[in-house]
């Protein structure tokens, strides 16, 4: 039986948005030629007619998905020296997380199409093999991304943190310069009544 999940197993370097495609198009070619396969009268019975318009429906919306995922890998922040904000990691992640969740409705509808086609095992198999593999080249692409939003998180905190340490720094040395003008000031009207107070004396002596 098929089977679909998200549960990344390792993290394997950053890969390119064509590597990307290449590996949600291997997908989606997989089920297509499953889906053919299985509704050909060459090698089965053809299922209901129902079930045969909700895989297209399936793959349609799949594609769709597919094309809002390289929208939002598209995506750069200009504040961010061109490179993806942490809303744009977010919206791959939830674009590749839409794939996946898809992939697992449309490989339920072709688990229930195998069943109905015994004779065709072997070709089955194969196209298996390759959607899991698929499969673990879409949950691995999708633990990259969730790294990469981490790691953009924790930057942000550092900056912050940085940001703070530097007002506090600015605010301490504020108040240090505001202190020594204080004193200044009070040690400039200390003087200046003592300079009367014996000018004053002076002039009584006088």
């Amino acid at each position: 039986m098929i089977t679909a999940s998200l549960q990344p197993s390792h993290l394997k370097p950053q890969s390119t948005l064509l590597s990307a495609k290449r590996c949600f198009g291997g997908r989606l070619a997989a089920a297509l030629a499953l889906s053919g396969l299985l509704l050909t009268p060459a090698f089965g019975q053809a299922g209901p007619v129902g079930r045969d318009s909700s895989l297209a429906g399936l793959l349609r919306e799949r594609a769709v998905l597919t094309t809002r995922y390289a929208a939002a890998s598209a995506q750069r922040h200009s504040l961010f020296g061109n490179k993806p904000s942490k809303k744009d990691l977010q919206e791959v992640v939830d674009a590749l997380q839409g794939i996946v969740d898809k992939d697992q409705q449309i490989v339920d509808v072709l688990n229930q199409t195998a069943r109905q086609a015994q004779s065709t095992s072997a070709r089955l198999a194969a196209t298996t093999t390759q959607l899991e593999s698929t499969g673990r080249d879409d949950r691995n692409l999708t633990a990259q991304r969730l790294a990469e939003l981490q790691n953009e998180t924790e930057n942000l905190r550092e900056r912050e943190k940085q940001q703070l340490a530097r007002q506090l720094a600015l605010e301490a040395e504020v108040a240090e310069v505001k202190h020594s003008r204080f004193v200044r000031d009070a040690l400039i009207v200390f003087l200046s009544a003592l300079s009367v107070g014996l000018l004053v004396a002076l002039r009584r002596r006088k």
